[in-house]
């Protein structure tokens, strides 16, 4: 088993997994969570993005519902014909990302992403040999960008195989429902748990968002 040091996030940064391998390491490893996800489908891919469009559309997100983040994205977006580049945004006034429903706060958010992004385009484009908790101490260093927002684009854009976001609650509330951990336990509780599931966390968190019917898009 992982020793507590790798409960949070995983040092793997080799994408190379499917649904298969990791549903059979499930039956092997944990026959109750194999019990809880055995009769769900597979998780459906999103789309890929590059990472500086990923991480402004998660920050727009932020705090949003999934419908209110659609549409604040797509006006956003539109303000630059459908091609985010950073050396145009962040020349952009705040009045003008407002007026499409951007906040002040995440204007300012949008703006840091910019400077460190043009200041080193490398650090976001080219992580592929940095484990995740490198990319992540070096990406929350923007503003606006926490741990989660970071573990989301390993997820889901880069296909990390072994990132568990214990601060999502969406995954806290399947554990209590499908394992039996009581509610609202400290998160090393759920961490610890999740530990099992590894080298396969992620498509385990995913796994325990379709549980719920309650993928983050």
């Amino acid at each position: 088993m992982a020793d507590l040091e790798s409960t949070f996030i995983s040092t793997k940064s080799d994408a190379d997994w499917s649904w298969h391998q990791a549903r059979l390491h499930f039956k092997e490893a944990d026959p109750e969570f194999h019990d809880v996800v055995k009769g769900l489908e597979n998780p459906v891919d999103v789309d890929q993005r590059p990472a500086f469009e990923s991480l402004v559309r998660a920050v727009i997100g932020q705090q949003l519902s999934t419908k209110a983040a659609h549409t604040i994205w797509c006006r956003f977006v539109a303000l630059y014909d459908g091609e985010l580049n950073p050396e145009v945004v962040v020349q952009e006034a705040a009045e003008v990302h407002r007026s499409v429903g951007v906040s002040g706060q995440k204007h300012g958010y949008i703006m840091d992403l910019c400077r460190h992004y043009l200041a080193d385009p490398a650090s976001f484009d080219v992580v592929g040999q940095c484990t995740d908790q490198e990319v992540i101490t070096s990406w929350t260093k923007v503003k606006g960008l926490g741990p989660w927002t970071v573990q989301m684009h390993l997820m889901f854009q880069l296909s990390r195989p072994d990132v568990f976001p214990v601060d999502d609650l969406g995954v806290r509330r399947a554990m209590e429902k499908g394992l039996s951990i009581p509610k609202d336990s400290p998160k090393t509780v759920y961490a610890k748990r999740a530990l099992v599931w590894s080298p396969f966390r992620t498509a385990a968190s995913r796994l325990l968002w379709q549980s719920l019917n309650a993928q983050p898009k």
